[in-house]
């Protein structure tokens, strides 16, 4: 890298002085030169030595800032050097001048993508999906390693990291993918040359999670007697098994959505993650819970992870191995709908917030038990 210091004489101002610009080339490519902010006047100026002539204390002063601009300068070319980044003169000017960083570490860019998805108005839930995925790989990482340092043998170990934990394997992809999206925008802000997602390809089993409570689980979940926080979780969690709720509309219920119409009792919500409303008929035993707390505002709420960890717990009370999730709730509410109540995929997505049966279709098994009963209803069994 060649730093020169050169004065703009056809810039001269009243008093006879020059602005003195700062020119650099990396590999004989130059950049657009840059202010100094020094005046200077011609026949002061040394182009030979570089240097302001004469020995005042302003002379020194002058001299010791070109050179504390020179020494900045070869400073972020030597440090990214070391780091594997031959910098072009464009981007050493741009990091000497704060535009661009000169590198920063995983949990920086991590909060620099977070705060991307909420300059664009994601959802809260979109944003959380993005921070557990986040959060997987610095567990991994297990330090905050700068960018440029995350190499590809860090995406294999992380692959395998993953699957060592017992995620399955689409989960797994989709955890990746997200990492994909991370490195990306880090290389679209200037953060990093590279992807070492780059060239990575997924094997989809399309593997669906099936999961909900039978109806004794369902009852040893009303029976029990449970401690205050559990029960708190509890009951928010069979409300939401009897209306069919995502955990994150559920948190946002007020008394403003419930209605009646015809003398039924109805909760209306636009989905968080779809904006498409939701439209639940109050189930009796969701209404016992309302009474119980006084209105949808006064609901338990408890996070989404806090609740998911009391219910681990409740999961091992009620005998189950389960991996009892709030997402369970939801399938649990699916599968009474389809196979207790008999309801049309049609009526069940209406609920959910859904614009087509698709979701129900993949998650909504029909029973063996409800094949039998239409069975009997259609066929003469001998």
């Amino acid at each position: 890298m060649r730093v020169r210091f050169i004065l703009r004489k056809a810039r001269l101002n009243k008093v006879g002085q020059c602005p003195l610009d700062c020119h650099i080339r990396v590999n004989g490519i130059p950049s657009t030169p840059f202010s100094t902010s020094i005046m200077v006047a011609p026949a002061k100026w040394d182009s030979k030595f570089q240097r302001v002539k004469g020995g005042t204390d302003y002379v020194h002063s002058v001299n010791k800032k070109l050179d504390q601009i020179r020494i900045d300068l070869e400073n972020i070319r030597d440090i990214n050097l070391a780091r594997g980044r031959k910098l072009t003169a464009r981007e050493i000017i741009d990091i000497y001048h704060g535009k661009r960083e000169s590198s920063v570490n995983y949990i920086t860019l991590s909060q620099r993508k977070i705060d991307d998805l909420k300059a664009h108005n994601r959802s809260a839930a979109t944003i959380q999906i993005h921070k557990k995925c986040h959060l997987y790989l610095l567990r991994y990482l297990k330090e905050n390693l700068p960018v440029e340092d995350i190499e590809r043998r860090h995406v294999d170990g992380f692959w395998q990291y993953l699957k060592d934990k017992g995620y399955h394997n689409d989960y797994v992809n989709k955890t990746v993918a997200n990492c994909i999206s991370l490195f990306k925008f880090a290389i679209k802000k200037g953060f990093a040359d590279q992807n070492p997602f780059a060239g990575v390809s997924f094997t989809w089993k399309n593997e669906v999670d099936l999961t909900y409570l039978d109806e004794s689980e369902i009852k040893k979940l009303k029976t029990i007697t449970w401690s205050d926080p559990l029960q708190r979780v509890v009951d928010s969690f069979l409300f939401m098994c009897h209306q069919g709720m995502h955990i994150a509309d559920y948190q946002k219920l007020t008394d403003d959505h419930l209605s009646s119409v015809k003398q039924v009792q109805w909760i209306r919500i636009g989905r968080t993650k779809t904006k498409v409303q939701a439209n639940i008929p109050l189930h009796s035993e969701a209404a016992k819970i309302l009474a119980k707390y006084g209105g949808l505002s006064n609901l338990p709420k408890l996070s989404g992870q806090k609740s998911n960890n009391y219910l681990k717990i409740i999961a091992e009370r009620i005998g189950t191995e389960k991996h009892l999730t709030n997402k369970i709730a939801r399938k649990t509410f699916m599968n009474m709908c389809i196979n207790d109540y008999g309801m049309s995929d049609e009526s069940v997505a209406a609920m959910l917030g859904h614009t087509s049966t698709r979701f129900v279709k993949k998650y909504g098994a029909v029973s063996q038990q409800r094949i039998i009963s239409e069975w009997k209803d259609k066929v003469q069994v001998s």
